[in-house]
């Protein structure tokens, strides 16, 4: 079987864990993953078999068949219409974890609901990683439809496949919830162990799993990838997320157990403490997060994520044993710094940090 990795793209943001009162039931609510036909899947193409007497007419055996006439009639070789893109299959589904409160996933519109990307390459019978993409909070009063997460990083990893810079993926990519805190029980475990059902039924399988996240998918409390250790990742990527104690104990956590991780920083300050004001600044010295987080300066590679690193002590660091890497970007100011953290961070993580190119 053929083994290509599979990656689980969703940001996560922190949470507080605290038990909703009568909103959490044993079990959580599913709704029935799309059939393999609605998601387009097709077993790989058999060739036919020859016939026992057949062989190529003689013209083909020696010089191949004739080369096709231009529109004018000449012996120019027509140029072939070049093949339209390969298309992505996107499957919406709804899912609560077993103790997420019903009222914060609740998801009757497809446009709320967690999205399984299935990119061009993956095929019934392989085998494939799995990126998951977990984001911060929105702005208040959005809703998840209106999310530019989800949109903006399943065009990015299809656009990655499509021009062979990785291998094909397939893409998870949870919505947002927020009740009382970031992402309310959003129990990893259960979420990577109801994606490898809808995997089967599609007759597809995941093999390393991989993680990202943004802003308060971390570091700001509450689940997340605060615990990305219960989805047994192979490596997790931290872009400008919060830097309060989940993200601190975290990195640790997987840093025992010889997980790899990045973190990719740029002005995002909110867990720290003391607190930060304003929350976003270019001028923060995250050596103060990442000293005490077990990463000291390095000499900083040829090739790093984005155009331009910080002018800082710390804006390439990692821990003595080398699982944990990090550097400080200079992306610009303010909010708009903050995002533009992920297009870079993302490229490097897929293609450099998790070795996911085709040649690899």
């Amino acid at each position: 079987m053929n083994r290509l990795p599979i990656v689980l793209a969703g940001l996560i943001v922190a949470c507080s864990a605290g038990h909703q009162n009568g909103d959490a039931p044993g079990g959580g609510d599913t709704v029935a993953a799309s059939p393999i036909a609605d998601a387009g899947l097709a077993a790989p193409p058999v060739p036919a078999e020859p016939a026992a007497d057949a062989s190529p007419a003689p013209d083909e055996q020696e010089a191949g068949p004739a080369p096709p006439k231009t529109d004018a009639g000449s012996d120019e070789v027509a140029k072939p219409e070049p093949e339209p893109p390969a298309e992505a299959r996107v499957i919406r589904f709804a899912w609560r974890p077993p103790r997420g409160p019903k009222a914060a996933y609740e998801m009757t519109e497809p446009a709320d609901q967690h999205r399984l990307v299935l990119t061009p390459g993956v095929e019934q019978g392989g085998s494939y990683p799995v990126v998951a993409a977990f984001h911060g909070q929105p702005p208040r009063g959005m809703a998840p439809g209106e999310y530019r997460f989800p949109d903006d990083t399943e065009e990015q990893v299809v656009d990655l496949v499509r021009r062979e810079r990785i291998r094909p993926v397939i893409l998870v990519i949870p919505v947002f919830r927020f009740i009382g805190g970031n992402w309310p029980w959003f129990d990893l475990r259960a979420f990577r162990e109801k994606m490898e059902e809808m995997f089967a039924e599609l007759g597809i399988e995941g093999t390393d799993w991989y993680a990202f996240g943004h802003s308060g998918a971390a570091g700001c409390k509450g689940d997340g990838l605060n615990r990305a250790h219960r989805m047994k990742p192979v490596a997790v990527g931290y872009f400008d997320t919060c830097i309060g104690q989940g993200w601190a104990d975290e990195i640790e956590r997987l840093r025992q157990r010889g997980v790899r991780v990045l973190n990719v920083h740029s002005v995002e300050t909110a867990g720290f403490v003391p607190k930060q004001t304003p929350e976003y600044q270019s001028t923060f010295d995250f050596g103060r997060a990442y000293k005490p987080a077990g990463m000291k300066p390095v000499e900083c590679p040829e090739v790093h994520p984005g155009v331009r690193l910080r002018d800082q002590k710390y804006r390439c660091a990692a821990s003595d044993d080398g699982l944990l890497k990090a550097f400080v970007v200079d992306s610009g100011q303010g909010k708009e710094a903050h995002r533009n953290v992920l297009v870079p961070a993302i490229f490097y993580f897929l293609t450099r940090f998790c070795r996911l190119s085709p040649t690899e």
